[in-house]
């Protein structure tokens, strides 16, 4: 765990193999902590496809009249449709965070599609600086080739075929 006692900033006074040194030492511990996180997140994926154990009986049969109000055969039945269904009838008794959650997993999120339009925008103003940099590059070029142009000789053909 970090804290301030075993945090070691770079400083002058550190030489360049110490801070690759403890640059390594964060690396390998954020990769750690990004494979127990993993595992956790399919663990957890595993348990909530999960079929339900029709032995709990008490379990089952809490759970039955909700999942049939909703047209869930028990048979079929999972964790994760046993917790879906019980953040729907929340959200449907008025739960407001049940009701976003639904909302957000349904991927009809409002702060997403902010995000979506913000990135879009971002997309077409870097698009229009690099047209407006290439045609002010093509035009600089263009006025070199003008002035370039601007001298025509002019040879009069007098018949003599030369």
């Amino acid at each position: 765990m970090a804290n301030e006692k075993n945090l070691i900033p770079f400083t002058s006074d550190q030489s360049h193999d110490e801070a690759v040194k403890n640059g390594k030492k964060g690396g390998v511990a954020s990769g750690a902590a990004r494979r127990r996180r993993k595992t956790m997140r399919q663990t957890l994926n595993a348990l909530l496809g999960a079929g339900l154990d029709v032995s709990e009986q008490e379990f089952v049969e809490k759970v039955t009249p909700r999942l049939q109000a909703l047209g869930i055969d028990v048979e079929d039945a999972t964790y994760q449709d046993v917790m879906l269904a019980g953040i729907l009838l929340k959200a449907i008794r008025g739960d407001v965070r049940a009701a976003e959650f639904i909302r957000d997993t349904g991927g009809d999120s409002p702060h997403l599609d902010m995000k979506k339009q913000e990135l879009k925008l971002r997309k077409e103003e870097l698009r229009f600086r690099q047209e407006q940099e290439l045609k002010k590059a093509e035009s600089e070029a263009g006025s070199e080739e003008g002035e370039k142009e601007a001298v025509h000789i002019y040879v009069p053909d007098n018949g003599r075929g030369g």
